[in-house]
């Protein structure tokens, strides 16, 4: 692959000399590394690209490197012509984190599929080549998934046989096919330097995960699971991962000890273990790794299932989410191979995720411990069918195949994951090629700002049952408006809060802050309203002539996204002003915030229904995980429009409330004009030089934590240090800071076990945490 991918760049160029591609354990590696003095580094999939003489070779120090090398030397030529050689310095890479998995899910058959996609040879041709391209090495399949029950029935039926049980499963002829089919992915995978695992999430033996059982008593299911994974290890020995879900199997983990875990042991092929930290203690994982061996891959959710923010969101709902995050399996002893599971399906349903900036934070953000080995990226079509579903004319599609709708998410986490410096420029490239222009970068990086924000700043929950931020409304705007944790029966939200409620402010956070005189030194909803108007504003600079000029399939597609992701963020933005006014109307009862809820609501409104006829070139589609329980598993924008009229109702009934008793006069006396209020940026601040811990030891008793700032601080400005402890079922407790020795410092009693840290400065002109959620991991760590 790697000599196809320079034939193509290097054809009708005039370069210096030749170019070649070999491995580290060829005789002219070994000479041209030693002639030349580069540095190959040992680690699998490294390579070095060298001049020697007239040559430029490309080594791997395995097959994959040198597939990769060569692709990295394929994009200087595109970029640089015959200026890409002769090569100086030599260029060598080596990737940052050594697991870059994709997460797709076996979606079962449809009525209306001509055939089952995963019997498809050429679906796996084309996505196990993109994966390939993208530099992920790991197919990380889970399964099954019904889209219609949005149950995840046992995987095993599917693919497997027991000799004592041999009836159980799909029909066997089915179960041969499945498993032929698997063995092909497989070898085709392996080709392309890629291994393969499949995870089961449940170890019953209904087909359909319901309640009819094939086997009714716990001791035939035993035998069928040990059986069952035996089969599968023995005869899809190329898997490289067999693995399996604890939580909500309703059995604890040492029932898969003696099951699935002894079944592929038994099996002796090499094929090893992999599960999830989903519903199980730390200490049933170990127990299970002292089973399986310490090679075990050991899978946690990232933030729940939303992408969202791009690092990994620390205390305040994720305080209490248990395994919706890591919880304390990266505090040692840390005997496996740990991954987080990176969720973009519960943020990302329809719309394009395709953010440079906020890719790489990720990726970057995945070294808050050592341990972490790498990422499994479940993308946005996880759960949707494999066929294009979505284009309400046949004539928009660019493929037969969901996955080209996000091709350039998985370049971006597999490239960025494999070098998280890799520039702009390349996926740039990349999205001209698909689009047919360059004039869309900009707009799509700013549309791709959008939805994460939007999930990061309100949401109704963490779960991708809880909360679909593309799609719903997530309640009206008096409950916007409402505290945090107020339960709305009508939008079924259980409860309403920031999803990172640490560098985040509700509506009604901000205006307890302004009622009381105080800044608000998380972001407010202002800050986020204005973030969201700025990105929609350039998503709307690319021509809308998308309806009425001749453009390529994949160009147009892409114009209209940007336009409908403004409109959904120009709705969220100016709900988010009208909760907020709002919420300062109910606690003082002055007109001018009625007045702004009001006019911000109807541009909210108004948005919502460019949005619902802008993607009128997307045809209603199932959401049965979110959607079907708000009453529309057939989804569409348009679908919604009738409840729009319920904001101002809810408005009028927040004015109703307070003619009936209103705020005692003085309350409102001091408040700026709404119109200020809502349209003032936040002042800038002293900014954060840097914030340092001593001992820089994870295990020490008490830390001395000191914060530098950028540029003096307010005058009389109080300065809080803000920690919690590693764990993430922890929370975050401020500890004043005095000045000392030019900046500001404060005592830590830790706990030894690791630890995050952030700075907060109060003063009368404003207030700030540092470091900057806008730009950066908004806290520093210290990995045990």
């Amino acid at each position: 692959m790697g000599r196809c991918e320079l034939t193509r760049a290097t054809a009708g160029t005039a370069l210096a000399g030749a170019v070649d591609v070999v491995t580290a354990d060829s005789t002219l590696a070994r000479d041209a590394l030693n002639g030349s003095g580069a540095v190959l580094d040992p680690a699998p999939e490294s390579f070095v690209i060298v001049t020697v003489g007239a040559t430029t070779l490309v080594i791997g120090r395995d097959a994959s490197g040198a597939f990769y090398g060569a692709q990295e030397l394929a994009e200087r030529i595109a970029e640089r012509g015959d200026a890409a050689v002769p090569v100086s310095p030599p260029i060598a890479r080596s990737p940052a984190l050594a697991i870059r998995a994709a997460n797709p899910f076996l979606v079962l058959p449809q009525p209306d599929e001509p055939s089952w996609w995963f019997l498809d040879r050429s679906f796996w041709r084309e996505y196990l080549d993109l994966l390939a391209r993208a530099r992920i090495n790991y197919l990380d399949l889970h399964g099954m998934y019904s889209l219609d029950s949005t149950i995840f029935p046992n995987a095993l039926l599917y693919f497997a046989t027991s000799a004592s049980f041999p009836d159980v499963g799909v029909p066997v002829v089915e179960r041969e096919r499945n498993l032929a089919m698997l063995n092909q992915v497989i070898d085709m995978a392996t080709a392309r330097g890629i291994r393969v695992g499949l995870m089961s999430y449940r170890a019953d033996t209904s087909l359909l995960g319901d309640a009819n059982q094939a086997l009714t008593d716990d001791a035939s299911a035993r035998t069928y699971t040990r059986e069952a994974a035996a089969d599968l290890a023995r005869r899809a020995p190329g898997l490289w991962r067999l693995g399996f879900r604890i939580g909500e199997s309703e059995r604890p983990a040492s029932w898969y000890e003696d099951t699935f875990v002894a079944g592929v042991r038994s099996a002796g092929t090499g094929v090893r273990l992999a599960t999830r930290t989903w519903g199980a203690k730390k200490a049933d994982i170990l127990s299970i790794v002292a089973a399986a061996g310490e090679d075990t891959i050991v899978q946690a959710k990232f933030n729940g299932e939303h992408l969202a923010a791009p690092y990994a969101i620390a205390g305040g709902i994720f305080s209490i989410a248990g395994g919706y995050s890591y919880q304390n399996f990266l505090t040692p002893p840390v005997p496996y191979q740990f991954v987080f599971q990176i969720r973009a399906g519960g943020t990302h349903r329809i719309f394009r995720y395709l953010s440079y900036e906020r890719t790489r934070r990720t990726v970057k953000s995945l070294a808050l411990s050592p341990a972490v080995r790498g990422f499994t990226y479940e993308p946005p079509h996880a759960y949707f069918p494999a066929r294009d579903y979505y284009h309400a004319d046949h004539g928009d599609r660019f493929s037969s195949w969901t996955f080209r709708r996000d091709e350039l998410g998985y370049f971006l986490f597999g490239r960025l994951g494999f070098d998280p410096a890799t520039p702009a420029s390349v996926f740039r490239r990349m999205l001209a090629a698909r689009a047919g222009t360059d004039a869309l970068w900009d707009a799509v990086q700013a549309a791709s700002d959008i939805v994460p924000w939007m999930q990061t700043a309100h949401t109704c929950g963490i779960d991708s049952r809880d909360a679909a931020p593309e799609l719903e409304l997530a309640g009206d705007v008096g409950y916007w408006a409402s505290p945090m944790l107020t339960q709305a029966v009508s939008s079924a939200c259980v409860r309403h809060e920031p999803m990172d409620g640490f560098a985040v402010a509700l509506a009604s956070d901000a205006a307890d802050d302004l009622m009381a005189g105080q800044p608000t030194t998380r972001l407010s909803p202002m800050d986020v309203a204005r973030i969201l108007i700025d990105d929609a504003a350039i998503a709307k600079s690319v021509s809308r002539a998308a309806d009425t000029t001749p453009m390529p399939p994949e160009q147009r597609d892409l114009v209209r996204e940007c336009y409908a992701l403004a409109d959904l963020g120009l709705y969220f933005a100016h709900k988010l002003r009208a909760a907020s006014a709002l919420a300062i109307y109910a606690r003082s009862g002055r007109a001018d915030y009625l007045e702004a809820a009001t006019s911000e609501s109807a541009a909210s409104g108004d948005a919502r229904r460019r949005l619902a006829a802008g993607t009128r070139y997307i045809a209603p589609f199932r959401d049965h995980l979110r959607m079907a329980m708000l009453g529309l598993p057939q989804f569409h924008w348009s679908r919604q429009l009738n409840r729009l009229d319920e904001d101002l109702a809810a408005i009028n009934t927040v004015a109703a409330a307070v003619r009936a008793n209103p705020p005692a006069p003085a309350a409102g006396a001091r408040l700026p004009a709404a119109t200020d209020w809502l349209n003032t940026p936040r002042s800038p601040g002293p900014g954060l030089a840097t914030l340092d811990v001593n001992p820089p030891d994870a295990t020490a008793a008490t830390w001395t934590v000191t914060a530098r700032l950028a540029s003096a601080a307010p005058a009389g400005a109080r300065v809080r240090i803000l920690w919690k402890p590693f764990a993430s079922e922890s929370d975050w407790t401020p500890v004043d800071a005095t000045p000392s020795n030019g900046g500001y410092a404060a005592t830590i009693d830790g706990g030894g076990e690791g630890a995050m840290f952030a700075v907060e400065v109060v003063s009368d002109s404003g207030g700030w945490r540092y470091p900057d959620v806008k730009i950066e991991t908004p806290y520093r760590v210290l990995s045990p």
